[in-house]
């Protein structure tokens, strides 16, 4: 293998496969739940973010995490980042069926990244944007990282058609 830098992030170990060397299973499996743990982890960075910024920014004479927009917005992505990662500790329990379990674990850190994105840019405002603010780093890395071994999208899809075809559901947690 032939490592690859990558433009972007250059923090992030990405290396080419070469297209006729297919990737085992458990390889394709371990790298859902690497790139979902990937996920959560700048998921929590954004988060500390925008928590900072919304304890830290005054307007209209108080601080902006005050307001209920804002602690609304970090709560769903807080609510978004918990539950991925215990899809995540789920899965690398799961027996019962890993390869689907895995898949779902890294469509939820996706889904959830995204989601932090989303919602940490707009507590963040126009800071949020600029090049001296980090965000765009975890912002960037969360696009690169949800499109690696499948979208949050097409993971979702291929769970849903896996689950028509066999019928059952992996058991994730006990109740």
């Amino acid at each position: 293998r032939d490592s690859c830098d990558s433009a972007i992030d250059e923090l992030l170990p990405i290396h080419r496969v070469p297209q006729d060397d297919p990737l085992p299973a458990a390889a394709l499996h371990a790298g859902w739940r690497a790139l979902g743990w990937w996920l959560v982890g700048t998921s929590r960075a954004m988060l500390t973010l925008a928590r900072r910024h919304a304890v830290d920014r005054v307007q209209f004479g108080r601080h902006i995490s005050s307001f209920q927009a804002i602690r609304h917005r970090l709560a769903e992505a807080l609510v978004a980042v918990e539950g991925a990662e215990a899809t995540l500790q789920a899965a690398a329990e799961c027996d019962e069926d890993p390869g689907l379990a895995a898949l779902l674990a890294k469509a939820a850190a996706g889904q959830a990244a995204l989601t932090t994105a989303r919602h940490c840019q707009q507590v963040l405002g126009g800071i949020g944007f600029t090049a001296e603010h980090p965000l765009h780093h975890h912002i960037k890395r969360s696009l690169i990282l949800d499109g690696l071994l499948g979208s949050a999208r097409e993971l979702t899809r291929q769970a849903g058609k896996t689950l028509v075809t066999t019928g059952s559901a992996p058991r994730l947690a006990q109740l």
